[in-house]
């Protein structure tokens, strides 16, 4: 079953929170990948938060979440001032950001905050972290019919974030290595090569499919 949930807030993100120092520049920075931090996952960045759009200075326009259901791929828009609740085992990617699908067992709420006039806002992510046999995959659905064709599972659960790092490298790595791989079994398309969550990653073909996906 698929929850979702949005709320529009009219207040400064320092009055949400409970502790201001959240958001520190210096905390910014503690977070600016993810950070595990009690019985929860954390990411908070910098980017350019307006009422239409989110600007991320390396990726570009990041303001669409897509989530892969039974009728096919719902399109959800970032808006500023707002939060959004991505259910567990929905299958998701953010085009610019990450070139996969990622299936999370936890819940995942973004929020989008618009800074002061002139100056980037925030952008968070917050799920609570994986024990046990939890954990999350990689995965790549055909986009001429949406065939599942290649997915790799990593127990985040036991091994900790260290590990999703370094199999989602391994495993864009191992896709785009292999066009079979990247070969619909049911239709034949031929997919485009994925990329990792952090750009600074991107080998040069990387980099442009990056821009065009």
């Amino acid at each position: 079953m698929s929850f979702r949930a949005e709320l529009v807030i009219d207040e400064p993100l320092e009055k949400v929170l409970d502790d201001s120092d959240f958001l520190d520049e210096r905390m910014i920075k503690a977070f600016s990948t993810f950070k595990s931090v009690g019985s929860n996952i954390f990411g908070i960045r910098r980017r350019a938060v307006s009422s239409d759009e989110i600007v991320d200075p390396r990726k570009g326009n990041i303001s669409v979440l897509c989530e892969l259901g039974p009728n096919g791929v719902n399109r959800h828009q970032f808006t500023s001032n707002s939060f959004h609740v991505l259910a567990s085992g929905v299958p998701h990617r953010v085009p610019h950001s990450f070139g996969y699908w990622h299936i999370n067992d936890m819940e995942e709420l973004f929020l989008k905050f618009a800074g002061a006039p002139g100056q980037d806002g925030y952008s968070l992510v917050i799920m609570r972290r994986p024990t046990g046999r939890e954990g999350e995959s990689f995965a790549s659905y055909c986009e001429s019919c949406f065939t599942l064709m290649y997915e790799r599972r990593v127990a985040t659960g036991r091994f900790g974030l260290g590990e999703f790092w370094r199999a989602e490298r391994e495993t864009v790595a191992a896709y785009n290595a292999d066009p079979k791989l990247r070969t619909c079994p049911e239709c034949g398309h031929l997919n485009p090569i994925g990329y990792v969550w952090n750009a600074s990653k991107d080998t040069p073909e990387e980099q442009q499919a990056r821009t065009q996906w």
